[in-house]
């Protein structure tokens, strides 16, 4: 689709263009009495967000390979850690609070992280939920993890209440046991340690030191130290053992990388040629390569037998290479770069190289940039974006993956807000004064229109309007022709949001009149009525609002949006709070805190959850029938972003922020608190949470997960004593469908795929069950509890 950038005001207009299919049959009133409306269970704990990720990095401190390549975690500059698939760069979750070191057990399933200098504990986070598990007693830093996964070696490392090392602080190597949580051995000293290593067999630790520049080999069984290797003349900032364990590498800010007979404690051969400090250094599957990362942004590949350079890798200019890693398949290698978040820079962040070719063959993360608005395509497999000091740039972010897939702009224009066509052909963003709103054709990313406005640009939910606010005026437009179909009298000191109903039948729009007390309002048309009005007096004559106006007050108005029953509309304001308004009666029916302001808000795409976000980035999620907050997220608290979106199939909730931050959304089959944030909730050692849960404080049935399902699901419990299970499924009408005899169970926890009950959707004779509403009750002893649960083809 393409069109030439013309007139605004075109003058012709086709006959019938611009009204809505459904208000040409039923009026208002009546549409609104006959929209469905669906029941929503007020369980407030049934919904779960999980921080997925940023698209783009937030600076980069350091990178870990996982044990078996998958994944990625990188520290960012700021002290988060955003783990990554190792193959595509796309964001798989995100660790809050300051954090350093992370590991990955043997499994890739936990991490590993040290905390902040005040804080005395380890931390263990699940990677499939994001979420703390334990802690290990006491804090170290510099980790590594034993190969068969059963100890955390660090340096302890503790502070004072200022945050100032005790003497001696830095120097002890300690064993912390996973099984336990506890300390379990110190194996010595060994001053300003920046790295760890432990050899295949996990019978040697090696560890690296700042303040004397040498190594330190460690018997783990024996805890004592077997050996001191000298000759690096700076700190040693990597170290690798080679698969047999015979040989180990070792990189320095001397320039060099250096190979040790592991079982004689000599110098093999000393590696030259970097300019800068050596960061990470690592073995090929089988041994005989040897690659080093270098803050010269140089990676170099070196034949460990002969002990020569065999080729130079130049790794960009954005920083110092701080990762190197062959791939599981030794066909490639993996190279990570550093970059502070004050560096203006566009290179990606990690680097693909085919080792046969020497060349690059792929890249990802690249830096963030400030985001304050964004938009889903109608399909969800792109997110546009665009705000703070990038706002002259609209980034496109391919969703399955996470990477950006191209950069739009148009004559410098600063674009605030984004919006796509229902059909997904066109991207429309809002510039705002007299920059108007572009048009881009989606299929080939050119700009093809430009309009007057500075309102957010609005689509009717069918494609047939698009709404366009200038000053006190707000434009209707038939889309695709855009011939201007009618022009309503906005609010007299600017229009600011817009919002139609799901039929489109009403148009809603949030202003400030100075003339008006109280200052804010929203006004809302009947979008048939007055097109047919602008038929008989013309598209340029301005139209009243004819349906009705409710007052806000004297703060603005800064978003609007209608559940999609269209039974509610919400309104986000600066006076702390989003509102919700029943649109059939007029009447505000709840104010929702919002301690941040509701700069954005987005119901989920099935209504039953409300998301609003505000100042620095922060913002809440509310259950919609019960008005109860159910999570909440944070940003940097740095910038004031408005951006705010549910993916169309409502599993993810895109905020934007510091880059385009994306959460997961899922039914959570625990209850458990939903807040993002967890540090400072848990205070249990990894030891303390496995034995908590095998003895529950009560018993309880639990949400199925998924719900609604197609065409299995898992229905979870928690039993304070031994008891006899059985769960039957019942139709609406109180019949058996299926009876699920589970035996004789002990107390415990079965929460989990592997020991939750299991419906594989069929009835008693073995057939598929259709879809609608059954009821799941649990009877465990004298326990008995029933819940909903929905099939759904």
């Amino acid at each position: 689709m393409h069109r030439t950038i013309g007139s605004t005001r075109p003058t012709a207009m086709k006959s019938g263009i611009g009204t809505p299919r459904a208000t040409r049959l039923l009026p208002v009133a009546l549409l609104i009495a006959t929209l469905a409306i669906p029941s929503f269970p007020t369980n407030a704990v049934a919904i779960q967000l999980k921080a997925i990720g940023r698209f783009g990095f937030d600076g980069v401190g350091s990178m870990v390979y996982s044990p078996m390549g998958n994944l990625i975690a990188v520290r960012a500059a700021r002290g988060e850690v955003q783990v990554v698939d190792a193959r595509t760069g796309r964001p798989v979750v995100m660790l809050p609070g300051l954090a350093f070191g992370p590991v990955f057990t043997p499994d890739e399933r936990t991490l590993i992280t040290a905390g902040s200098v005040t804080d005395d504990y380890i931390s263990i986070w699940d990677v499939q939920s994001g979420r703390e598990m334990g802690r290990l007693d006491g804090r170290g830093s510099s980790l590594a993890m034993s190969p068969d996964g059963s100890f955390v070696a660090g340096v302890v490392s503790g502070r004072d209440e200022d945050g100032n090392p005790f003497p001696g602080s830095g120097l002890d190597i300690a064993l912390w046991s996973l099984a336990t949580g506890d300390k379990v051995a110190v194996l010595g000293t060994h001053r300003y340690v920046n790295s760890l290593a432990f050899s295949p067999d996990g019978r040697i630790l090696a560890s690296g030191g700042g303040g004397d520049d040498t190594i330190k080999l460690w018997d783990v069984g024996g805890q004592q130290e077997i050996t001191t290797l000298t000759g690096h003349t700076d700190t040693v900032r990597s170290l690798a053992f080679s698969p047999d364990g015979a040989i180990l590498a070792s990189g320095s800010y001397d320039g060099t990388a250096k190979l040790w007979d592991v079982g004689s404690g000599l110098e093999i051969a000393t590696l030259t040629g970097h300019t800068d400090g050596v960061n990470a250094v690592a073995f090929s599957r089988g041994g005989e390569t040897l690659a080093s990362g270098s803050s010269d942004r140089t990676v170099k590949l070196w034949d460990v037998g002969s002990a020569r350079e065999t080729v130079t890798l130049t790794a960009g200019q954005e920083g110092g290479v701080v990762m190197v890693a062959f791939t599981p398949d030794g066909v490639s290698l993996v190279s990570g770069s550093s970059q502070s978040p004050t560096i203006d820079a566009s290179e990606d962040m990690v680097r693909v190289w085919d080792i046969a070719s020497r060349q690059q063959v792929d890249s990802f993360g690249p830096p963030y940039f400030d985001v304050s608005r964004l938009a889903f395509s109608p399909d969800g497999k792109i997110l546009a974006s665009s705000g703070g000091a990038s706002s002259a740039e609209i980034a496109l972010w391919d969703v399955a993956s996470g990477r950006r897939l191209d950069i739009l702009t148009a004559g410098g224009r600063q674009f605030y807000h984004l919006t796509f066509s229902p059909d997904g052909t066109v991207l429309a963003a809002g510039a705002g004064g007299s920059d108007g709103v572009t048009l881009w054709d989606v299929a080939s990313w050119q700009p093809i229109a430009f309009l007057e406005g500075s309102a957010p640009p609005t689509f009717t939910p069918d494609g047939t309007l698009l709404a366009t606010g200038s000053g006190d005026a707000i434009t209707l437009w038939d889309f695709p022709s855009l011939q201007q179909v009618a022009t309503l009298l906005g609010h007299s000191d600017g229009t600011f949001p817009m919002a139609f109903s799901p039929d489109g039948s009403i148009l809603a729009a949030g202003g400030r009149s100075r003339d008006r007390i109280p200052n804010s309002a929203v006004w809302l048309w009947d979008v048939g009525v007055v097109i047919d009005a602008a038929r008989a007096l013309g598209p340029d004559v301005p139209l009243f609002p004819n349906i009705a106006r409710w007052p806000g007050n004297d703060d603005d108005i800064l978003d609007l949006e209608f559940s999609p029953d269209g039974r509610l509309l919400a309104r986000g304001d600066r006076a702390a709070a989003t509102r919700l308004w029943d649109v059939a009666t007029g009447a505000e029916v709840a104010s929702l805190s919002a301690p941040d302001r509701s700069r954005g808000i987005a119901f989920s795409p099935g209504g039953r959850t409300l998301a609003s976000t505000g100042n620095g980035g922060n913002g809440t999620l509310w259950d919609v029938a019960s008005r109860e907050e159910i999570a909440t997220f944070t940003g940097s608290g740095r910038s004031f972003p408005s951006a705010l979106a549910y993916s169309p199939d409502g599993t993810l909730l895109a905020t934007g922020d510091r880059g385009v931050f994306l959460w997961g959304v899922t039914d959570s089959p625990v209850d458990v608190p939903t807040a993002v944030e967890p540090r400072g909730k848990v205070r249990a050692t990894w030891a303390q949470v496995k034995h908590a849960a095998r003895t529950p404080t009560e018993t309880a049935f639990l949400p199925n997960f998924p719900n609604p399902f197609n065409p299995e699901t898992w229905i979870p419990f928690d039993l304070h004593d031994d008891a006899q299970v059985t769960i039957s499924i019942r139709g609406a009408d109180g019949s058996i469908v299926r009876s699920l005899d589970l035996g004789e169970h002990p107390a415990g926890t079965y929460r989990t795929r592997d020991r939750a009950a299991h419906w594989d959707g069929r009835n008693q004779h073995g057939e598929i069950v259709s879809s609608g509403v059954y009821f799941a009750e649990l009877r465990a002893g004298d326990f008995r509890s029933t819940r909903r649960i929905a099939v759904r083809k």
